[in-house]
């Protein structure tokens, strides 16, 4: 289903979410979660209609619907019974509503495979925990002697504990009766949707420009900066005009150097075998592709030609003219994220939201968080003025035609 500006649900969802993000404006937020479930339960709808007539599972199987794990037969045959009692609220409370982690781990690998950015950092699932220690750099440096408490206190000052109870993310759903009476499956194919593109967006934008301000802070964030308010400043962003191999290994000796520890007078240096270069999609077409594009003796164009090993990453998290390089390890940028539904319960029936007669709508809560592996990690680009490739060719050591 695509409106008169042919773009598809998502689309219009991805959009409305980021400008809701940069506005702070919340409340667009679950309008925008609200126009694409009702755009999903029409598109499970017409699913179920098809393979009535047609008997093609493949049909279903396209839509999400799959066979369930005893847990989740039992959680979704819970919820729907819930969901059906005249006090709603009152059910939901006594129900065990939480959702099973295997469909957590569903969610985030639908998100890895369609969402190669996302795929490329280092999220994890925390099984219901809310914290996580974490070590600020892998590599340490081994102690002689007794253990003192100042070597203990230096030890310590290596470990971060990260705690994301307060960092939600809320999708709204909203539930028609009639999705009801088709069974836990395929309710079962409507909340892993919701919660893969909700949960891709929401990722995407904290991992990229997050605040840190109940949301995780993102690549372009100064983790040494001022915070203001629990809201971490932006990188001042570094001009780029060429990807030459001079200016751009430039780039990639920023990313070459540690954060300082304490009492070091600089970082130690880090071995860069390969960079992501993170880029808004126009930028992608219309900046990256002529700066690093080549014509072959073939008369082929090859492009993504970098200097140095570079994978590029599009995002519409990220605006025109704004580009993020960062340093990739082992496949992976490093970036963590941690992801938990909470030991509480997290599907509640929500008031915020009202749409039609026969539909009552529910709230699923996430908690998550996020930051660059160290504040070195990525260098934020300014590459509005960046320019075309342009070949220098130089002739020599060719004699007149007089022959001198």
């Amino acid at each position: 289903m695509k409106n008169k500006d042919n773009m598809t649900p998502l689309q219009i969802f991805n959009k409305d979410f980021k400008v809701a993000m940069e506005e702070k404006n919340f409340e667009k937020v679950g309008e925008a979660l609200q126009a694409y479930s009702l755009s999903l339960v029409a598109e499970l709808a017409d699913a179920v209609a098809e393979y009535r007539q047609t008997a093609d599972a493949s049909i279903l199987a396209s839509r999400g619907v799959r066979s369930l794990t005893s847990a989740e037969q039992s959680f979704y045959d819970g919820i729907i019974t819930a969901m059906q009692a005249p006090d709603v609220r009152q059910a939901l409370t006594g129900a065990d509503k939480t959702i099973p982690q295997t469909v957590i781990d569903t969610v985030l690998a639908d998100i890895e495979n369609k969402h190669p950015l996302l795929a490329a950092l280092d999220i994890v699932n925390t099984y219901g925990s809310t914290k996580w220690i974490l070590a600020k750099d892998k590599m340490q440096r081994a102690q002689w002697g007794a253990i003192t408490s100042a070597i203990t206190a230096e030890l310590t000052g290596e470990i971060d504990k990260l705690e994301f109870s307060d960092n939600k993310l809320t999708a709204f759903l909203p539930v028609p009766k009639d999705l009801l009476k088709l069974g836990a499956s395929y309710l079962d194919a409507y909340v892993r949707k919701i919660l893969t593109d909700a949960l891709a967006c929401g990722l995407e934008y904290g991992a990229v420009k997050g605040t840190g301000n109940n949301m995780p802070i993102g690549m372009v964030k100064d983790l040494d900066g001022a915070v203001t308010n629990h809201t971490y400043a932006d990188k001042t962003a570094v001009a780029v005009t060429s990807f030459d191999v001079t200016s751009y290994m430039a780039l990639v000796a920023r990313l070459a150097e540690k954060p300082k520890a304490t009492g070091e007078a600089s970082g130690r240096p880090r071995a860069v075998t390969k960079v992501a270069l993170i880029v808004n999609p126009a930028d992608y077409l219309t900046k990256i592709i002529p700066a690093t594009t080549v014509l072959a003796t073939d008369g082929s164009y090859k492009r993504d030609i970098f200097p140095f090993p570079t994978e590029v990453f599009q995002t519409e998290q990220l605006s025109t003219g704004e580009a993020v390089l960062g340093v990739m390890e082992n496949g992976k940028i490093k970036y963590q994220m941690f992801v938990s539904t909470g030991t509480s319960g997290n599907i509640e029936y929500s008031d915020d939201y009202r749409f039609l007669e026969d539909a009552r709508v529910y709230a699923i809560k996430l908690l998550g968080t996020g930051r660059p592996v160290d504040n070195n990690c990525f260098v934020k680009l300014n590459i509005a003025n960046l320019e075309a490739l342009k070949l220098k060719v130089e002739v020599s050591n060719i004699a007149d035609a007089a022959g001198h």
